[in-house]
């Protein structure tokens, strides 16, 4: 384990808006991009990178995932700082929410990171590639959030304009000549029992769940046949139950059969084809909304496991006057922590 302690940067603020003025859909959500760029994919670790000159990273040089708790906040106006133009939304009778989804935290996603980082040093050490030789920022994995080669939206900043940033090189693994592949930490996992795999990413939850022994959905299994309900042994050897021998069979059947099942969902490998399981999927990590009078303004804090997430929003008026609206929204970065499971 990595006990160093974690630096936090000292620019910890970052404002995000479309500067392109796409605007969001009524009713319906659309994916939030910034500075122009992105489909609703956000890199707190990149972003944070580009406005404090050094690398920031996902996890620690143990693999072990970084949480980043930020406090997002919402603002009811436009990018170019009034509100919409449509005169329905100064009124009580619309509202802009934004929804940040983002990666389970759970010690599947620890021990899944964990794995694919010794699996990457095993990768460079099998070549005699030594770390030295790597470059400076090659030393953590860097992660999609959801497919492979993704474009992160941009931080904007004090004049509008878009912090373009250096080059953010995505890792890439590979054991096998013809395999090369990025690591994503949501979406569709892999078939990996028939051999074929020829993707560009890996879902590493779903990955990592397939390359160890997974608990069977029944895990008591040799009390749904042994032992007999009526040995006579057991019966010589054991008391009886309180009120007599009535209820001897109720209590064996509760033993055979109760809270036996994980409550979790087991992979089943014999359907290799079924890549959509409960740990490939995102969760929502919270969502604001503003609504009434220009500039009301809200604010959470949300944990963000690796510094990835998804955010999408929507605006809706009761009018339905179909106001096209490109909301202001800003996140402050409040502590880095290792993440627990």
């Amino acid at each position: 384990m990595d006990h160093m302690a974690i630096r936090m940067p000292s620019q910890t603020k970052l404002l995000y808006y479309d500067t392109a003025n796409g605007g969001v859909s009524n009713d319906g959500w659309s994916a939030l991009p910034s500075g122009g760029a992105g489909n609703g994919r956000f890199n707190l670790v990149r972003d944070l990178s580009f406005l404090n000159r050094y690398g920031l990273t996902h996890t620690t040089r143990d693999g072990t995932p970084l949480v980043y708790r930020v406090r997002v906040t919402l603002h009811g106006m436009k990018y170019t700082g009034t509100g919409a133009a449509v005169a329905g939304f100064a009124g009580n009778d619309s509202f802009t929410t934004l929804k940040i989804d983002g990666v389970q935290n759970t010690w599947v996603m620890k021990e899944a990171a964990k794995s694919f980082h010794a699996a990457r040093e095993k990768m460079f050490a099998d070549q005699g590639i030594e770390k030295r030789t790597r470059g400076k920022y090659s030393h953590t994995i860097r992660y999609n959030f959801g497919g492979a080669s993704e474009t992160f939206g941009y931080p904007i900043d004090g004049n509008g304009d878009a912090f373009n940033g250096g080059t953010w090189d995505l890792s890439t693994l590979t054991y096998d000549s013809d395999v090369d592949f990025q690591l994503s930490l949501t979406g569709s996992g892999d078939d990996e029992e028939s051999d074929a795999f020829a993707g560009t990413h890996l879902s590493i939850g779903h990955a990592y769940l397939l390359s160890r022994a997974n608990m069977p959905a029944d895990t008591n299994p040799q009390t749904g046949e042994t032992p007999a309900k009526f040995s006579a042994l057991k019966r010589m050897l054991s008391p009886q139950p309180q009120g007599g021998g009535g209820g001897i069979d109720n209590i064996q059947n509760a033993a055979r059969s109760e809270q036996d099942n994980p409550p979790y969902e087991v992979l089943d490998i014999s359907d290799s084809g079924d890549v959509n399981h409960d740990v490939t999927e995102p969760v929502e990590l919270g969502r604001l909304t503003v609504g009434g009078a220009d500039g009301f303004t809200r604010s959470m804090v949300i944990d963000v496991p690796f510094g990835l997430m998804n955010c999408r929003a929507q605006h809706y008026s009761q009018a339905d006057d179909n106001e096209i609206f490109d909301p202001v929204w800003s996140v402050e970065l409040l502590k880095i922590s290792e993440m627990t499971g």
